[in-house]
């Protein structure tokens, strides 16, 4: 009798007993289909109507939703939470899928393995005393404008001419705290000196394009975030061998705070930067390997634009 009422609540589908979903790894598998189609997704960050963003508090989005917000279906990648449209009088159309936005739920544990508040944990980091950071991956829905009712968008395009996005990447480069100087001593490659801290660029003139030029500056500025005096970052402070997963990474940081710079300037990198077969399996491999390596880097790679435009949103 006992044995048989085990195994009812065993074979039972509760919310409880359910297999947990694997967050990290489902992400990685959208980065990977993407990828195996031939898309760099952190390239993917412009559009006519600019970045990906939240329609009612006019913010865009950050981090791993960065990639994932820009890599949608919808044209106009405006969105807006189930409560934010009700809010508004709007309605979801019938049928209409949600995307996941992602984020990470913090809390905090004493010595003893109690729970605490942000609060606690600093006066125990003031007095000297031992807590642990944790944090878990979290998700809620959003929905596209095109998918939801009763609401009269507003939405202008911000497509910018040539030359105001040049104005826009000069004026990101010279209020770049704390910059590097910026060096055209070697003609022929573009590079950060990490040792003397300085950026190489060749000459503007040596470029397809001025849009080609300021991507390129801005991978290295990328970079040269890593240095002890900026944002101090493994990739950059201490010696990696190529090929390394800490080499790979601080590369993929560069490529995507370039992209993450570019479309700030107005600029789609991924027309600018061509995608090749050798370069798509090496990420394919990296992010096969380790389910969480997006996350790390695409955080890294937020943290290092932000400190590039001064920003601390």
């Amino acid at each position: 009798m006992n044995n048989a009422t085990v195994e009812t609540k065993t074979n039972a589908v509760t919310k409880e007993n359910q297999p947990k979903r694997d967050l990290y790894q489902e992400v990685t598998d959208k980065i990977i289909g993407l990828l195996e189609k031939g898309v760099a997704p952190w390239r993917q960050t412009w559009s006519s109507y600019g970045l990906a963003r939240n329609y009612v508090s006019g913010k865009t989005y950050n981090g791993i939703n960065k990639i994932l917000m820009n890599n949608t279906i919808h044209p106009i990648p405006y969105f807006l939470s189930f409560k934010q449209a009700k809010a508004l009088n709007g309605t979801i159309k019938k049928g209409a899928r949600g995307e996941m936005v992602f984020y990470f739920n913090v809390f905090y544990k004493d010595a003893n393995n109690k729970t605490i508040s942000e609060e606690q944990a600093k006066t125990l980091k003031a007095a000297g005393q031992d807590f642990k950071k944790l944090s878990t991956l979290r998700y809620f829905h959003v929905f596209n404008v095109a998918d939801i009712e009763g609401i009269e968008f507003r939405i202008p395009e911000v497509e910018l001419k040539e030359n105001e996005q040049i104005e826009k990447c000069e004026s990101i480069i010279e209020q770049m705290p704390n910059r590097p100087e910026i060096r055209f001593v070697n003609a022929n490659e573009a590079y950060y000196n990490s040792i003397e801290d300085y950026i190489n660029m060749p000459d503007i003139k040596q470029f397809t394009t001025s849009a080609e030029y300021y991507t390129t500056l801005f991978h290295e500025a990328i970079h040269s975030t890593g240095h002890k005096e900026r944002l101090s970052r493994k990739g950059i402070t201490e010696p990696n061998k190529f090929g390394s997963i800490p080499y790979s990474q601080e590369e993929l940081v560069a490529e995507m705070g370039a992209a993450f710079l570019s479309a700030e300037a107005g600029i789609n990198y991924g027309e600018i930067v061509e995608n090749n077969a050798a370069y798509l399996q090496g990420w394919l491999n990296k992010l096969k390997e380790d389910k969480r390596f997006i996350f790390r880097t695409a955080a890294k790679a937020q943290q290092a634009a932000r400190y590039i435009l001064g920003s601390n949103e």
